[in-house]
């Protein structure tokens, strides 16, 4: 008897443990809902794309949601942008940024992680927060959005993923460098915000090494010393031009973008440089 309610003591607290985890994932989303607004608000950018939502069930049964913007023209392709989240975000944060970019005449695909955003559910409707992964379930990131992008390739060919850029911040910037990897063709360019050398088992030193001479741009903070050293070190696998721009001050992650407001001038310029618009 004992030991039963020793084991129905147990099954109680993991219940507890994560309701609390999805409150703060909750909690996360809603912030992140109204920094959205806000980002909004204060960049009053009219929207000249449309927009469609794809979703890709992984061989595991998650559900990965990705949000394929392009402008309103008769083109029948466009240079794509592929924007990867921080950790603990999701893809609305990429606002007002991936408006301006489709305003300008590129494709962007935006992705919500699995456990962020709309990216929280498998095919049996089972909700999964990130605050629960362990690195196992992180290191399949790449795989993820690779399943999205191959969706959207057999449904659509506004985005053309023979001439693109991977645009990925924190965990998304590890996630950039090993899909670019994956990918048949390479990118133009991987813009890298706060990268590091190992973030939740997506290990990039040696992968970098092995996407040729794809052209990076890296932002850091000068405040921020831990990313300093990481960009450095990072740098020295690079193969071809890495570029860097590091801010006076802020944060770390895509806080950097809101923050310092410049670094949203940088990104647009070094994208234009290296993805030439048709």
């Amino acid at each position: 008897m004992k030991k039963i309610y020793v084991i129905l003591t147990a099954l109680l607290l993991s219940l507890l443990l994560t309701a609390q985890n999805f409150t703060f994932a909750e909690e996360d989303s809603q912030q992140d809902e109204n920094q959205n607004k806000q980002n909004e608000e204060q960049v009053k950018i009219k929207r000249f794309y449309s927009e469609r939502i794809y979703e890709a069930e992984t061989k595991d049964g998650h559900i990965i949601k990705g949000y394929l913007s392009y402008p309103k023209t008769n083109k029948k392709y466009y240079p794509t942008i592929i924007l990867l989240h921080s950790i603990g975000r999701n893809s609305k944060y990429w606002s007002p940024l991936y408006i301006e970019l489709s305003n300008m005449g590129y494709a962007v695909l935006r992705i919500d992680f699995r456990g962020h955003g709309k990216s929280v559910f498998d095919k049996k409707f089972n909700q999964k927060s990130w605050t629960t992964f362990r690195n196992d379930t992180f290191e399949k990131y790449p795989q993820d959005v690779f399943d999205v992008i191959t969706k959207i390739q057999k449904e659509s060919k506004k985005a053309d993923f023979s001439n693109y850029i991977i645009m990925g911040s924190d965990i998304g910037a590890n996630t950039a460098v090993i899909l670019a990897k994956m990918m048949k063709v390479k990118p133009r360019g991987l813009v890298l915000i706060s990268p590091r050398m190992n973030n939740k088992g997506l290990y990039i030193p040696i992968v970098m090494t092995q996407i040729g001479d794809t052209p990076i741009l890296a932002i850091s903070s000068k405040t921020n010393t831990f990313y300093m050293r990481e960009q450095e070190q990072i740098s020295k696998f690079a193969q071809g031009d890495f570029d860097v721009y590091n801010a006076e001050r802020g944060g770390a992650d895509m806080t950097i973008l809101n923050s310092q407001p410049e670094i949203k001038q940088v990104v647009t310029d070094w994208i234009t440089q290296h993805l030439k618009l048709n």
